[in-house]
């Protein structure tokens, strides 16, 4: 397989999703990203939605690579190779595995002498707040690209549970808009030029020494309300400790098969913090965003207390 790198000094960005390749979200984040640079896709061959950060796919699978196709864009400011006209199609590969194994796969194997610069995860069917995050496949992704040193955003737009795992028809303009937003305020912040590690070789496992460490978050996620109207207020927003989606059974026993579990939004506005992604998007139908690190450490005083008492 051919090695895959930016040409130019333009951004080298990945789009994936954990929806799958044939998703209209991966679609509309691609065409909200195809003129801040050069554009790759790996996305999951089927959806894997739920799937958090595992690591599991068909071990003898490989990337397998299609066209996807875009309407044309008009060159002009800001559009990837210096202001030319972007191309109808973009270079996209599947395969079958676990969302955060597609990125971590695609970086050892497409990006073999550059890594991108920006990972965008999503654009999700479902948005992803509270406690529930660890389930998502999106922000999976999106952790085990940070993990490997690349900023990373996750995207997600408010849907009905219905279409968590079917490719409905939806309307992506406003989340699109949402996503090209914050994929250039991140590129600002984070991108000086391609980046060449100082002994010439890419890092397996992030640096020290690339910009995107300078950040004081590991992984931005956003969620977008299903009405967005442009003007639609950014809420910069803390992951609340409550969970967000609900599941239960109507007549639970040991005998209840998996499938029998049903999913619905569980929202106690009384018992939320107006500072909470939860808020944002199920309150005041704002657009969440929020900083998230991979640290996961719990505060080490309070817990030496606990385990090591004086």
């Amino acid at each position: 397989m051919n090695t895959t790198h930016g040409g130019g000094d333009a951004p080298l960005i990945l789009v994936t999703n954990d929806d799958g390749i044939a998703s209209p979200g991966l679609i509309a984040a691609v065409e909200a990203a195809r003129t801040l640079g050069n554009v790759i896709v790996a996305a999951p061959t089927t959806q894997q939605t739920a799937r958090g950060r595992s690591l599991v796919g068909e071990a003898g699978d490989q990337f397998h690579e299609i066209e996807l196709a875009l309407p044309p864009v008009d060159g002009g400011a800001g559009s990837g190779a210096g202001g030319a006209a972007s191309i109808g199609s973009v270079r996209a590969w599947h395969i079958a595995a676990s969302p955060a194994l597609v990125v971590r796969h695609a970086l050892a194997t497409l990006f073999r002498d550059r890594y991108p610069d920006l990972v965008i995860s999503g654009i999700n069917y479902g948005e992803n707040l509270g406690n529930n995050i660890m389930i998502s496949g999106t922000v999976g992704a999106a952790f085990q690209a940070a993990a490997q040193g690349v900023p990373a955003l996750a995207m997600s737009l408010e849907t009905d549970i219905a279409h968590h795992f079917s490719y409905e028809e939806l309307d992506w303009v406003a989340a699109a808009r949402v996503t090209r937003s914050w994929a250039e305020r991140l590129l600002a912040a984070t991108f000086a030029g391609p980046y060449h590690p100082p002994d010439g070789r890419v890092p397996r496992d992030g640096s020290q020494n690339h910009p995107a460490a300078a950040l004081p978050f590991d992984v931005l996620k956003v969620d977008v309300p299903a009405v967005c109207p442009p003007g639609t207020e950014e809420r910069l927003t803390r992951l609340s400790q409550r969970h967000y989606f609900l599941s239960f059974m109507d007549d639970p026993g040991p005998e209840s098969p998996l499938g029998s579990a049903k999913t619905q939004i569980d929202v106690d506005p009384t018992g939320l913090d107006r500072d909470d992604d939860i808020y944002a998007i199920a309150v005041d139908r704002v657009v969440s965003v929020t900083p998230l690190r991979l640290d996961n450490s719990a505060p080490l005083d309070a817990a030496r207390g606990v385990l090591f008492p004086a």
